[in-house]
């Protein structure tokens, strides 16, 4: 199973959007290719907040990759 790609809370500025193919500076979850994940927010709390929001629903459970048993 593909492993989540690890996200950090970066601050855009508004003469660096190109940089990381946004439209607008603000905080950003990036990944590690520097790719905006999520994103804008106004501050770092929001977007670390963001973060651990779709790290926990996007995690897959116990229960999904249990493997199926036969009856």
């Amino acid at each position: 199973m593909d492993k989540l790609p690890d996200l950090a809370a970066v601050l855009v500025p508004d003469d660096e959007v190109d940089l990381y193919n946004v439209t607008e500076g603000g905080w950003y979850a990036v990944d590690d290719e520097d790719k905006a994940i999520l994103g804008p927010f106004a501050s770092l709390a929001e977007c670390d907040r963001a973060i651990h929001d779709r790290t926990v629903l996007v995690a897959p459970s116990a229960l999904s990759v249990a493997p199926a048993q036969a009856s």
